[in-house]
């Protein structure tokens, strides 16, 4: 990989990163906060043991300036821990302007004998110092929700700011700007990789275009290609048990290959493989990685080997000998005339294969999901691959197609679409490829561009 493409890291993803640094900040953030409220509040015990202090002498000359007689109330004896013992209790006390309720406390010098002294204190202490501490609790929590709040919009401007940036760098490239850099030189996690996949597919896009003009400038070697193209023709394949296996590849007028069309027959199996491909680009490069994706999968599919296999394998050897930007899609079915049973593969074959049903008088589409021949070394594309298990009836048919059929356009200019490919699948079910392929040349007028291929299997 080039430097460009290492100079981000990922590193922790972006989930453990905000878990992490949140949870960092909380615990400094909780524990600062701990600690001065820690402070406050034993300030506030302070504050009120010197206001009970002062409360309790006040109110103990009060009472015994007006002559206070405690009457018989309960008391609860208490030992200091200089061994003072302090009876508390709560009633009435009787002063020269009335009765009162107060509480009393009896200080006496305990086993050293003495008289008690008696004190007087308010039943209930003041609640301002109970509003305070809640009020004090309630501004510390308050903070500490704004602080995490604050924090998390500064954590998320932190990680969009890189997605802002890339996102006004692929509508940059969307407009035709594809020397614009990709922005998120700060991304992070899953951010960095997508900005640096970003940055090779538009690498890729230059490169493929760059290929492209190149290959403009040599129809010599494309019209060479050509007669390789036409040596490798689709193998014959027996009728066998009463199945017909057709292939039409139409060229297109001058030598821009496109699609191609492919049929084997293995005769230790006696299993028929076809298949109906597209390369990424057209002309010479087109041809190449043509020749070079048939090959690998007539190896393998001689050798023996399943379709899903095969075309595994074709993908690892054409990931290591293609460059980057070059791929091919295909549509292939491998099929049993003896059981009917086919095994239907897409490699990023972007239209589907039709069935015709015999029971029900319908076509149907199948599209069975995978990505590209070449575009991911392995495990992504393995894993993509879907097979889709069919089994053809007497009378059912199924029907594959290039993907750029349903864009020919005819002599009016305009374009065949999908309703007119499947009104092609029809005829071809009912009368066979050649009378399709008699009308597709009445709608285009002319040869199609670039080639197209067609497959058919089919109960005669």
């Amino acid at each position: 990989m080039s430097a460009q493409y290492q100079r981000r890291r990922a590193g922790m993803g972006i989930s453990s990163r905000f878990t992490l640094s949140l949870g960092l900040f909380s615990l400094v953030l909780a524990f600062g906060l701990g600690l001065f409220l820690f402070d406050s509040i034993k300030q506030i015990g302070l504050d009120i043991e010197k206001d009970t202090q002062i409360e309790m002498a006040a109110m103990t000359s009060r009472m015994q300036n007006q002559e206070a007689k405690r009457k018989t109330m309960e008391m609860q004896a208490h030992r200091s821990d200089s061994g003072t013992i302090v009876q508390v209790g709560t009633g009435t006390i009787s002063l020269s302007s009335g009765d009162q309720q107060s509480k009393v406390l009896l200080a006496s010098p305990g086993s050293q004998g003495g008289l008690a002294q008696e004190f007087f204190a308010p039943n209930q202490m003041s609640l301002k110092f109970s509003n305070k501490t809640l009020t004090l609790v309630a501004l510390v929590f308050a903070g500490f929700v704004i602080a995490i709040v604050i924090f998390t919009i500064f954590t998320a401007r932190l990680i969009t700011s890189p997605l802002n940036e890339m996102i006004e760098g692929v509508l940059a490239i969307s407009h035709g700007r594809l020397n614009r850099r990709i922005g998120g030189n700060n991304a992070v996690g899953e951010l960095a990789h997508l900005a640096t996949a970003v940055e090779r597919m538009v690498a890729d896009l230059l490169e493929s275009e760059e290929q492209a003009l190149d290959l403009k400038e040599s129809k010599s070697e494309a019209e060479a290609l050509r007669k390789v193209q036409r040596h490798l023709s689709p193998m014959d394949v027996p009728t066998q048990f009463g199945w017909s296996i057709d292939t039409l590849l139409l060229e297109a007028a001058d030598s821009d290959l496109g699609d191609f069309v492919d049929a084997i027959y293995n005769q230790d199996t006696e299993m028929a493989t076809l298949w109906v491909g597209e390369p990424a680009v057209k002309g010479l490069a087109g041809a190449l990685i043509m020749s070079m994706t048939r090959s690998y999968l007539r190896a393998n599919l001689l050798a023996g080997n399943e379709l899903p296999e095969a075309i595994d394998d074709a993908n690892t050897a054409l990931y290591r000998d293609l460059a980057q930007g070059m791929y091919c899609s295909i549509m292939a079915v491998q099929f049993h005339p003896e059981s009917g049973h086919a095994t239907l593969v897409s490699a990023g074959h972007q239209v589907p294969a039709v069935r015709y049903s015999s029971e029900t008088k319908e076509l149907r589409t199948l599209q069975p999901n995978g990505i590209a021949l070449g575009f991911d070394s392995g495990p992504i594309f393995r894993n993509s691959l879907e097979n889709m298990q069919i089994k053809l009836d007497n009378g059912d048919a199924l029907f594959l197609f290039s993907p750029l059929a349903a864009k020919c356009k005819g002599v009016s200019g305009e374009e065949l679409g999908n309703k007119g490919v499947y009104a092609l699948a029809k005829i071809a079910i009912e009368q066979g490829l050649a009378a399709m392929h008699e009308k597709l040349l009445k709608f285009l007028g002319t040869h199609p561009h670039p080639d197209l291929g067609f497959l058919l299997i089919k109960k005669i």
